[in-house]
């Protein structure tokens, strides 16, 4: 029975051990984005950088609910043939998760798209865009290897006030000194 554990602990050690030989970062297209209340904001999840054959992977997604509703995730069908998942958007919480896809032939490596995601812009403010790791998912070589990714990119989406908000503020501070005058004692 002890041969059992300890095969199992050497298969562990030794897929360890073929961890992070390769590598490759996940990224925002385009990094920032600004948008009126009410606009639709197209933002692409790219593959950057791997330095192996990708088989597949997943990510998980964090953003601003207040801000920004992410309205549909389409992974990159010619990218990934295989099979591919659109994750589970939460837009009370501001998270996507469980967004995972494969590949058979031919494999990408380098830069490739991966999925893109639609926003629609809510309220004037800044969403953050947070890529995550996702445990579940994680990015495989062609080797059978995990990859060692990096999720640090941050992106974010800037809603602006409707140019018609803009026009009211700036009439409002016209009328001040106006105000003033005619409120001032005399």
């Amino acid at each position: 029975m002890k041969s059992i554990p300890s095969l199992a602990t050497a298969l562990a050690l030794a897929g360890l051990s073929s961890v992070a030989s390769a590598n490759g970062s996940l990224i925002f297209s385009p990094v920032a984005s600004e948008a009126l209340v009410g606009d639709l904001v197209v933002v692409e999840v790219r593959g950057q950088g791997f330095t192996d054959n990708v088989i597949g992977g997943g990510f998980d997604l964090n953003f601003d609910p207040a801000v920004v509703s992410l309205s549909s995730v389409q992974v990159d069908s010619t990218t990934w043939s295989f099979n591919t998942n659109p994750g589970t958007i939460d837009n009370t919480d501001g998270t996507l998760t469980a967004v995972w896809f494969n590949a058979f032939n031919p494999l990408p490596t380098g830069n490739f798209p991966i999925a893109t995601l639609r926003f629609t812009a809510l309220a004037p403010g800044v969403s953050p865009l947070n890529l995550l790791a996702n445990a579940g998912f994680p990015f495989v070589s062609e080797q059978v290897e995990i990859i060692a990714v990096n999720f640090g990119n941050l992106g974010s989406i800037s809603v602006v006030p409707e140019p018609s908000t803009w026009a009211s503020l700036a009439l409002g501070l016209a009328m001040l000194p106006w105000l003033r005058r005619r409120m001032a004692p005399r």
